[in-house]
C-alpha cells in the first residue's frame, strides 16, 4: 500500500540513477541533482545540524516502494529524534522480476516432471521420507510418481521430512567418508547416471514434454546449453541426451550438498539446483549482479567536471559531507542504517572511505536482515573497526527464516535463502543475515567465520526476531518476514529510534 502523505522533501532523499550516477530517469520525482544535494547541506548548516542518519533501503524494490520506505523512515526519525534523515533511493525492481520468472518456471510442465525425477532419484539415495500430519512416514524410494506429485501440491512440499539412515544407498554412505569432489563423484555419479538414464529413456511422456516447443517466456529463461542446437529460433527444445545430462548434474549436486551439510533442506535444494542448472542466469541472477554493481558504482571517484549526470551520486554526497564536517570544525554524528541489500551499499561505502583514506567516522551501524555476503562484511566492516563506534544486526532466527515463504508451493524459503541458493554465483553463498552462516558451526568454520562469530559475540551486536516482551529499548524486533523490518508498527523501527537517541 502506498503511503498517502505529502511529497518527501528533497532535503530528505537522494535518488541514485543508472550505474550509480545522477543520470535522469523518466520520472522527475525520483531524479536528484548536485544542486539539490548542495541545498540539502545548506539546510543542515542553517540549522546547525550535526546529527545525520543515512538510510539505505533494500535493492530489490521499484522506485515507488523505495520512496514509500523513505517517507516512513523520515517520519520516524523526524518525530522522535533530533537527527536529520537522508534516504538513498536506488531502485532495481528485482523482486518483481524474480517472482515473475519463478512463476513461469513453476507452471512449466517440463519443470514439474524434471522435479519429480530428481526427487525420485535423489530422495531414494538420501533416504528421504515424507512425514504426514499424524507422524506416518513414507520413503521416497517406495513412492509412485503420482504420490510425489501429491506431495508437490502441498503448500510446502516435503516440509516435514526425515532421513532414514537405514534407507540411504551404500554409495551415499560411502561418499560421506570422503572429502574431495573427485572421490565424491567416483562413488555416487555412476549410479545416478545409470538410474536417471533408465528413468528418462523409459518415460516417453517426459521426453515429449522436454522436446516440445516451450512458451516464449519459458524459452527465454532456459539455459541455451540445453536447447537443441538444431533449433535456430531457440524455442526451448531439449534432446534426451541433454535432458539426462542436466538431470544427472542436478541430482548429483542435491546429494552432494546434503552430504556436505550445505543443503537448504531437501525440497528447496532440489528447486535451487534445477533453477541453477536449467534456468541458470535468467531467473534474476543478472539483475542481482547488476544491483550489487550499482551498490559499488555509486561510490566511484568522480572529478565532478562536465555533465553532472555522469557524476557518481554517493561520491558527491560524501564530498559534501566531508566539506560540511570540515566547516563545522568538529566530527559529525552520523548513523548508518541498511535493510537487506542496503547493507551491501554500506559495505561498499566503507571500502571507498578506506581507499580514499577519509577521516569520516560513524557512530552507529544498523543492519536489518542484511543481504551482504559474509566475505564482503569481513573485508569492508570488520577490517575498519576504528571507523564506527557501535554495530547491531536485526534479523530472523533460522526457523523463522524458513517459514518466510517467498513463493508458496515452489520456493518455501525466504529471500535471503533465495539469494544464497540461487542468485549468488556459488551454492549456499554465505549471507550475513542468515543465522546458519554466522554461528561458527560446521560446515561454516575457518578464519572468516571465526572473526564474524567473535565480533557478533559481544553483547548487543545481534538481535534475533522475534524478541520477547522483556527486551530493552534498542533490542526489540518482531518481524516475521524479510521485508517486514522497516514496516510501520514493527518494533525494529522503534529500536532504530532508540539507538539514534542514545
Amino acid at each position: 500500500m502506498r503511503i498517502q502523505d505529502t511529497a518527501l522533501s528533497r532535503n530528505n532523499y537522494v535518488n541514485v540513477g543508472k550505474d550509480g550516477t545522477f543520470l535522469a530517469g523518466n520520472d522527475p520525482l525520483f531524479n536528484s541533482t548536485p544542486q539539490e544535494i548542495d541545498q540539502l547541506f545548506k539546510e543542515l548548516k542553517d540549522k546547525n545540524q550535526t546529527k545525520i542518519v543515512f538510510y539505505f533501503h533494500g535493492g530489490l524494490v521499484p522506485a515507488n516502494d523505495g520512496m514509500d520506505t523513505a517517507k516512513r523512515i523520515v517520519r520516524y526519525v523526524n518525530k522522535d529524534t533530533d537527527a536529520h534523515p537522508i534516504c538513498f533511493i536506488w531502485e532495481t525492481g528485482l523482486s518483481k522480476t524474480v517472482a515473475h520468472n519463478l512463476d513461469i518456471a513453476g507452471k512449466s510442465e517440463f519443470f514439474k516432471k524434471l522435479m519429480v525425477k530428481v526427487i525420485k532419484v535423489a530422495g531414494k539415495k538420501l533416504g528421504i521420507e515424507a512425514v504426514d500430519n499424524i507422524g506416518n512416514s513414507k520413503g521416497v524410494e517406495t513412492m509412485k510418481e503420482s504420490e510425489i506429485n501429491s506431495e508437490l501440491n502441498k503448500e510446502e512440499p516435503f516440509g516435514n521430512y526425515q532421513v532414514n539412515v537405514q534407507s540411504k544407498s551404500a554409495s551415499v554412505i560411502d561418499a560421506e567418508t570422503v572429502s574431495s569432489d573427485a572421490e565424491l563423484k567416483a562413488r555416487i555419479l555412476p549410479e545416478i547416471e545409470a538410474e536417471l538414464e533408465e528413468e528418462i529413456e523409459s518415460d516417453e511422456e517426459f521426453k515429449r514434454v522436454a522436446a516440445e516447443e516451450k512458451s516464449e517466456e519459458e524459452s527465454g529463461l532456459i539455459n541455451p546449453e540445453y536447447t537443441g542446437a538444431e533449433v535456430a529460433d531457440g524455442k526451448g527444445i531439449i534432446s534426451s541426451a541433454k535432458l539426462i545430462a542436466a538431470s544427472v548434474k542436478i541430482t548429483y549436486n542435491v546429494i552432494k550438498r546434503h552430504i556436505q551439510k550445505t543443503d537448504h533442506d531437501f525440497y528447496p535444494t532440489v528447486i535451487e539446483e534445477i533453477l541453477r542448472e536449467i534456468y541458470v542466469s535468467n531467473i534474476g541472477n543478472w539483475l542481482w549482479g547488476s544491483m550489487k554493481k550499482k551498490a559499488a558504482a555509486m561510490w566511484k571517484p568522480s572529478d565532478f567536471m562536465g555533465d553532472y549526470q555522469n557524476w557518481h551520486v554517493g561520491s558527491y554526497v560524501i564530498k559534501k559531507l566531508e566539506e560540511y564536517q570540515k566547516e563545522t570544525g568538529k566530527p559529525l554524528t552520523i548513523d548508518l542504517v541498511g535493510h537487506s541489500a542496503g547493507s551491501i551499499v554500506i559495505c561498499e561505502l566503507f571500502k571507498k572511505l578506506k581507499a580514499d583514506k577519509s577521516d569520516l567516522k560513524f557512530r552507529n551501524i544498523m543492519f536489518f536482515a542484511p543481504a551482504c555476503r559474509c566475505d564482503l562484511f569481513d573485508e569492508a566492516i570488520l577490517s575498519s573497526p576504528e571507523r564506527f563506534s557501535s554495530f547491531r544486526i536485526f534479523t530472523m532466527k533460522d526457523e523463522l527464516e524458513k517459514q518466510d515463504q517467498l513463493v508458496k508451493h515452489l520456493y518455501p524459503r525466504s529471500l535471503l535463502y533465495l539469494i544464497s541458493g540461487i542468485l549468488e554465483e556459488e551454492r549456499d553463498a554465505h549471507i550475513l543475515g542468515l543465522q546458519r552462516h554466522i554461528t561458527g558451526n560446521k560446515p561454516y568454520i575457518g578464519d572468516m567465520f571465526t572473526r564474524i562469530k567473535t565480533f557478533l559475540a559481544d553483547e548487543g551486536k545481534i538481535v534475533y526476531s522475534k524478541s520477547d516482551d522483556t527486551a530493552l529499548g534498542g533490542f526489540k524486533t518482531g518481524s516475521l518476514s524479510h521485508g517486514g523490518f522497516d514496516d510501520d508498527k514493527e518494533t525494529t523501527l522503534d529500536s532504530m529510534v532508540h539507538i539514534i537517541n542514545h
